[in-house]
């Protein structure tokens, strides 16, 4: 009976070891629930365990976002198959509202987006700490548009901010230099 006791004790404390793990200046120690493009709920903390390359865009951008996005593409079409498999990528939506599960799928397969993708769409204040947290700058403009940095950020395997840079300079290949070595 002591032995069912301590593991049922050990059981209901290890998502507390899992956290006390994080270090303090991680991103994912935010409390902020996501919903993703498959409609599913999941906390910024599930991200932990491989590098993430994460950038801020909107579905219905027509001018920086499709270039990040591209970007992005690209360093994933110059990392090797292992490589790949130690790295995700997460574009987080700047307009939630907009962005509903439905036209992040359809941005998705519009982009051709394959598994290591996770698209993010959250409340508004929930991107906002989370644009603080990663030093991204925007604002929403009248018009509907959104101003905002053009930053792509690399996140290690426990959420600290390991690389952000705009654009690529020396091409894909020079970023993932920075990112594996």
């Amino acid at each position: 009976m002591r032995i069912l006791f301590a593991l049922l004790i050990m059981c209901s404390l290890l998502p507390l070891a899992a956290q006390a793990v994080l270090p303090g200046d991680s991103v994912y120690q935010l409390k902020s629930q996501w919903q993703d493009s498959q409609n599913q709920s999941q906390n910024i903390a599930s991200l932990a365990g491989k590098k993430q390359i994460v950038a801020l865009v909107y579905t219905d951008c027509i001018t920086a976002c499709p270039i990040i996005v591209s970007d992005m593409k690209a360093i994933q079409n110059a990392l090797t198959p292992e490589q790949q498999a130690q790295m995700g990528f997460v574009l987080v939506s700047l307009t939630p509202a907009r962005d509903t599960p439905k036209v992040m799928r359809h941005f998705a397969k519009k982009r051709e987006l394959d598994k290591h993708w996770i698209l993010l769409s959250s409340k508004d204040e929930d991107v906002r700490t989370l644009a603080m947290a990663l030093n991204i700058q925007y604002l929403g403009l009248p018009d509907g548009e959104v101003s905002h940095s053009n930053a792509i950020t690399v996140l290690d395997e426990q959420g600290r901010l390991q690389l952000q840079q705009v654009g690529m300079p020396g091409g894909p290949e020079a970023l993932i230099k920075k990112v594996f070595n």
